[in-house]
């Protein structure tokens, strides 16, 4: 349960960085909560800095590093003082293989989940439908200053994706994220609030699903946001590096 929660989590997170020049610095804080659940689930701050990403997990402790322009995530155990790296080669090594193994299942959700196709409506408020019969996406959205910006929330969200089915095993696909990410880009948006509804899937053995995420947006990085991206260089730099498998024993190096 807990991995299928992790990788629904995923399809409501799935936040590359455009090139350095046109990075811009924000922050974005998420809850997400599950069913009528008023305790969030999972609660992260991602910080958009100098063309890096720094995203913080609380519950378990976790902080992820993205730095697209030397092809890496590294993720930090701020508990047990490890990290390990991994390529963007092996996540989309990883998501080719998988979107392949998806795309020839017999199960009608995960054939679906491969190459989603949406009913899409955007209403002139900003609210952004996804409708199809395996999954629907409802999200309440703002513009973004720059298409840039849009490129850029879209490129991570991509990487981040395609990097927690790689990590969390026994996943769904990311791929409706992807299609998800897609469209809010092409209309420059992003989104302060995320409903995510899925029906029972009865061959594998899951209940109907409901996740609802809210997205905090600041277009600008808080004084204690650039101290504890200091800290994490610190971390970075004199933490013990490890194998995913030890860092991660479920990840997907055991499969």
């Amino acid at each position: 349960m807990l991995r299928m929660r992790a990788g629904l989590i995923g399809l409501m997170l799935g936040l590359g960085l455009a090139p350095l020049a046109l990075a811009a610095d924000f922050r974005i804080e998420t809850k997400v909560f599950v069913g009528k659940d008023t305790k969030p689930a999972s609660h992260n701050e991602t910080l958009f800095q100098a063309g890096f990403v720094y995203d913080y997990l609380s519950d378990p402790q976790r902080i992820t590093v993205f730095d697209q322009v030397r092809g890496r995530f590294i993720l930090l155990d701020p508990t047990r003082k490890l990290k390990v790296e991994i390529k963007t080669e092996e996540v989309l090594v990883f998501s080719e293989r998988f979107h392949a193994w998806a795309a020839k299942s017999s199960n009608g959700f995960m054939k679906f989940a491969a190459d989603p196709e949406f009913d899409v409506k955007l209403s002139a408020d900003g609210k952004l439908t996804m409708v199809s019969p395996h999954i629907t996406y409802t999200l309440e959205t703002v513009p973004v200053a720059s298409q840039q910006t849009a490129q850029q929330y879209r490129e991570f969200s991509d990487w981040y994706a395609r990097f927690n089915a790689m990590i969390h095993l026994g996943s769904t696909p990311p791929f409706p994220r992807l299609v998800v990410n897609k469209e809010l880009a092409k209309n420059s948006l992003i989104p302060t609030e995320v409903t995510l509804t899925i029906p029972a899937q009865r061959t594998l053995g899951v209940s109907a699903v409901s996740m609802r995420s809210e997205h905090h947006v600041s277009w600008r990085l808080l004084q204690r946001d650039v101290e504890k991206i200091g800290e994490t260089a610190n971390q970075l730099a004199t933490f013990t590096t490890v194998d995913l498998a030890e860092f991660e024993p479920d990840a997907v190096s055991k499969r």
